[in-house]
């Protein structure tokens, strides 16, 4: 690519062999000797495109976003489907592999389940959000020494209405037969 200076110029390490000035290094014109600092537009252009990109990425996704748009396009799902319907349904420019992490990552949490067909994997959602949730804070609890000290901490934060509702759930779970 012939750079606005006249030489070639593909970035940064490519030598260019315009006399006169030309830093190989940065690809920027020094000036004969007047101080003068000025960047081909080969640089200018990629600069450019690093700030466009950069913006893209700016915004980052908050923790669990990512799988809870995985979960949410499986939900929508009539039946188990490919990672690349998932990758589709979640539409911008997400990588393909970056959707199969998310979905490994899932998997491994069991919120969802994968069956083989031929050479890849169709996948569904194995719980719904309450569901995950409650998975969520169980992996919490297991992961403590003093379960009582942690669920007493717990129930102590509740709102009058949520404990009324708990009471209401753990009278009704004692009632249901055992199996």
């Amino acid at each position: 690519m012939v750079g606005a200076h006249g030489g070639w110029c593909q970035g940064p390490e490519i030598y260019n062999t315009v006399e006169g000035g030309w830093n190989a290094v940065s690809c920027q014109y020094d000036g004969p000797r007047d101080g003068r600092v000025e960047e081909c537009a080969d640089t200018r252009a990629r600069k450019a495109a690093d700030v466009t990109a950069g913006d893209a990425r700016a915004r980052r996704r908050g923790q669990g976003e990512l799988e809870a748009q995985v979960l949410a396009a499986l939900h929508e799902a009539a039946v188990p489907v490919s990672a690349a319907w998932v990758q589709e349904r979640l539409g911008g420019d997400l990588a393909y592999t970056t959707v199969m992490t998310i979905l490994s990552r899932l998997l491994a949490k069991q919120a969802v389940t994968r069956q083989r067909v031929g050479r890849s994997f169709l996948w569904s959602a194995a719980a719904d959000e309450a569901a995950l949730a409650a998975l969520r804070m169980r992996r919490v609890l297991d992961r403590e020494t003093d379960r009582e000290a942690v669920l007493a901490s717990f129930v102590t934060t509740l709102s009058p209405d949520d404990e009324r509702l708990l009471r209401l759930l753990l009278a009704q779970a004692t009632e249901e037969p055992e199996d």
